[in-house]
């Protein structure tokens, strides 16, 4: 399945591509682009902004906003030299945002345009263009790089420490079987705070491609120009429903989610797009499985690179994208056990050497003597054509201990007492919702998944619970 694709640079990675391919389109930003040779220059130049702005080497430097160019230079002039940088969701509330800046030690903060600033002992930062210099920082693609929150479904995120060698081998096992090469571009569709959007630009810096910054023009006229894509089954199906997809240069698309329709995965294909999909996670740099979207449950082979067992109906990974460890301001802390393994939480089997994942452990609840895994229940409302999210909490019950409540986003009025018959032969009966509610608006806002334990929250803090 595709060729192997070594990771190895023996210098950082756009000093590579701005030696071999200098003249290539490596950036476009709307109407602006840059050559891998302009790109070079200016990660320099921004390095040494940040150099004289007092910036060292292994300080923690901190970006707070959406997507935008400058969080690109930002991000890449910090690794520049030999600083750790980290994206935080620009809608985290001031006082969590203070929790986690200050969890990591952050020394400096640069905050994107219209995001409002916090105070504290940090320096703020701004992005200079600075005389071009020489940098003393040496590639050593094994250090700390890249500190990334998790959306931990509990408490307060943690923090995971990557090195450039965690991030490049996690590309280079996806790129190894889904084709992508110095002549495609890949639209930043995800956030960089997420492990989905970071993997997109070391994929771009593996690869000496293209690429591209999302615009105010929304997603279908981003998608103009570009060859890859990662989305979001809603995405694909509105540029589906468009009638537009097939005047489009989309070849491929990563999907995440739980559920890919067969229907539009095929009216993907008859448009000329190939859609992949496959399971991941922070802790190993993004995607462990992958593969070609067939309609069945499974999610797909071992990446090269990885390594993945089960026990106890757990799943364990390891490997080379697997991060160094867990981060405090105290430093890198070991999240394996003595041979290795990290163990997700997550509860799956393997059949005919795919994957199959149930769900969390810590989801799991008992009820009336069953296991229930909100996810199962899930997947099922998801092939509901008017469930665009769902997500299934349990609520205390006098008779089964606990039992089942969905809460729903739908794009249009459902009438959930037709529920009974449409997820028969997809549910067990007590696996079926005792009630569906639905989804506040402004818990769909806070980042690329939704909180599961925000949703319980609201659930149990209302009268919805009684």
């Amino acid at each position: 399945m595709g060729k192997l694709i070594t990771p190895l640079f023996t210098t950082w990675p756009w000093i590579k591509w701005g030696e071999e391919r200098e003249l290539e389109i490596a950036l476009r930003d709307g109407n602006n682009v840059w050559t891998w040779s302009e790109v070079l220059t200016q990660i320099n130049r921004y390095a040494n902004g940040l150099l004289l702005q007092g910036v060292k080497r292994d300080d923690v430097v901190v970006g707070i906003g959406k997507n935008s160019i400058e969080l690109i230079w930002l991000q890449l002039a910090t690794l520049r030299i030999g600083a750790h940088f980290s994206v935080i969701n620009p809608k985290t509330p001031t006082t969590q945002l203070h929790q986690l800046v200050t969890n990591i030690a952050a020394k400096h903060i640069w905050f994107g345009e219209g995001q409002e600033t916090i105070s504290g002992t940090w320096h703020h930062l701004q992005l200079i263009n600075a005389e071009y210099g020489v940098i003393a920082t040496m590639w050593q693609p094994t250090r700390l790089a890249t500190l990334t929150f998790t959306s931990g479904s509990t408490g307060l995120p943690k923090t995971v420490a990557h090195s450039a060698s965690n991030h490049l081998h996690s590309a280079a096992g996806l790129l190894s079987w889904m084709a992508f090469d110095s002549s495609d571009s890949w639209l930043l569709s995800l956030p960089l705070f997420h492990i989905s959007g970071l993997a997109i630009v070391w994929r771009w810096l593996l690869s000496g491609a293209t690429l591209v910054m999302p615009t105010e023009e929304g997603l279908l006229s981003d998608l103009s120009g570009v060859t890859h894509a990662s989305l979001v089954p809603t995405q694909l199906q509105r540029i589906l429903a468009s009638g537009n997809a097939s005047s489009l240069a989309l070849k491929r698309v990563l999907l995440g989610g739980s559920v890919i329709p067969t229907k539009l995965t095929d009216e993907a294909k008859e448009n000329g797009i190939e859609c992949w999909l496959g399971y991941g996670m922070t802790e190993m740099s993004s995607t462990v499985t992958a593969k070609l979207a067939d309609g069945l449950s499974g999610v797909g082979h071992v990446l090269p690179y990885r390594e993945l067992r089960i026990e106890k109906g757990e799943v364990l990974v390891r490997g080379e994208s697997l991060a160094l460890g867990y981060y405090r301001s105290s430093g890198v802390m070991s999240m394996t056990n003595d041979d290795g393994w990290y163990f997700s939480g997550d509860l799956g089997h393997v059949e005919g050497a795919e994957l199959y994942i149930q769900g969390r452990a810590d989801n799991m609840f008992i009820s009336g003597g069953e296991n229930i895994h909100p996810e199962k229940i899930e997947q099922a409302l998801l092939t509901h054509p008017d469930i665009e999210h769902v997500i299934v909490i349990d609520i205390a019950d006098e008779e089964f201990g606990q039992r089942p409540v969905a809460v729903v986003n739908s794009t249009k009025s459902i009438d959930f007492s037709t529920f009974l018959d449409f997820l028969k032969g997809k549910l067990s009966s007590f696996e079926h919702p005792v009630r569906y509610e639905k989804m506040p608006e402004y818990l769909l806002g806070t980042g690329i998944k939704i909180s599961r334990q925000k949703v319980k929250e609201w659930v149990h803090s209302s009268s919805l619970s009684k």
